[in-house]
């Protein structure tokens, strides 16, 4: 940028503001996982979700108790790698009131809207998906490594078998029959027919199992519904494994007067549903979500504008001194008045005009 441009004064005020938003956004932005603290010091892990299903966008803000993930991940990974998929029912934590908790909360949203029991299987699943993918060694020290969905939630990340873990823990604990589904390097959940009365089955993916039909429900890809089969696994084969929930692992917290230090066995939490709100155009979700950023955007095009402008006339050449005060030269001639005088008479000696064809003076036509 220009020294002469630098040195306009609004200019240099748009320059400082944007640099002052710039440095101050780590400190203005909420950062993830922030630790909160009540008034009797029990702490928390908040986490904020935000997905759309149904034609509408949903907000939840959880507050995880710390003591409950810590609880979780004191699990080590060599604990945790002994148990194969035929075992997951270790990770599927329905006991956990605070997971109960979630699971009630999500179908009394689900309930307050009316929707059909695949509805509420395909809102839930929304939720899940909302929680971004990572490889379990993108996002641990470990190559694996299965989450609680305590974990999950806290830690807002997880493979497909942390999706899964999760996704099935909820519905198990709406009472749903579920078991994993696992084809070739992946897992996901089935949902029991007899859950999808309310659905048009046709054209859906299902393993059968038992005798039941399990209909497809994929954790990881954002927009899968119930039956849904991602197509790098079409005409795949799949393992069934159902899900034992007598195997889960209940943490052994120590016992207080507060639910947050012992969720486990004290009556359910009390959680905060998500909220909802109509699917807005992207431009207002900037606003609502990243104001900050919307903020710095219309200060960049507005920086962006001004020095446009301000390189433009600054190019522009400037007429000189002399060039202004001289009037410059108009298509329209202007004849000279002697050089309208330009036929000679004969007769009489005299001039004429250009166009005459008789002598003005003698009257005789003019050779």
């Amino acid at each position: 940028m220009s020294r002469s441009l630098l040195s306009h004064k609004p200019t240099r005020i748009l320059i400082i503001v944007a640099i002052a938003l710039i440095i101050s956004l780590p400190i203005i932005r909420p950062l993830g996982d922030v630790i909160a603290q009540t008034p009797n010091q029990i702490q928390y892990y908040n986490t904020d979700f935000a997905w759309d299903y149904g034609g509408n966008h949903w907000d939840w803000n959880l507050s995880i108790p710390v003591t409950l993930y810590n609880a979780y991940i004191a699990v080590p990974d060599s604990v945790r790698t002994q148990y194969g998929l035929a075992d997951f029912g270790f990770f599927t934590t329905t006991q956990d009131n605070y997971m109960q908790s979630l699971a009630d909360k999500l179908n009394e949203t689900a309930t307050q809207l009316g929707y059909s029991s695949s509805d509420k299987v395909n809102f839930v699943l929304s939720f899940v998906q909302s929680i971004p993918y990572k490889t379990d060694n993108e996002s641990t020290i470990y190559q694996d490594y299965p989450r609680f969905p305590v974990e999950t939630l806290v830690d807002d990340v997880g493979d497909c078998k942390s999706h899964s873990i999760l996704f099935a823990t909820l519905m198990l604990s709406l009472n749903y029959d579920i078991v994993f589904i696992n084809p070739p390097d992946h897992l996901a959940v089935g949902v029991q027919q007899n859950n999808l009365q309310s659905t048009p089955l046709q054209q859906l993916t299902y393993w059968t199992y038992n005798d039941k039909d399990y209909y497809y429900c994929e954790t990881t890809g954002a927009g899968f519904t119930i039956g849904v089969l991602p197509q790098q696994f079409n005409g795949q084969t799949a393992t069934i494994y159902p899900i034992d929930e007598s195997k889960q692992y209940v943490p052994n917290l120590q016992s207080t007067s507060n639910f947050e230090q012992n969720p486990m066995t004290s009556p359910s939490p009390n959680i905060a549903g998500p909220s909802i709100q109509p699917v807005l155009p992207i431009s207002i979700n900037l606003i609502y979500s990243e104001p900050v950023l919307f903020i710095l955007i219309i200060l960049a095009i507005v920086i962006s504008i001004t020095v446009t402008v301000k390189t433009a006339s600054k190019s522009k050449p400037r007429p000189s001194l002399n060039q202004t005060l001289s009037p410059q030269p108009s298509n329209t001639k202007v004849a000279d008045a002697n050089s309208e005088i330009n036929k000679f008479c004969i007769y009489c000696d005299s001039n004429n005009k250009s166009y005459a064809s008789y002598c003005q003076k003698c009257g005789k036509k003019i050779a």
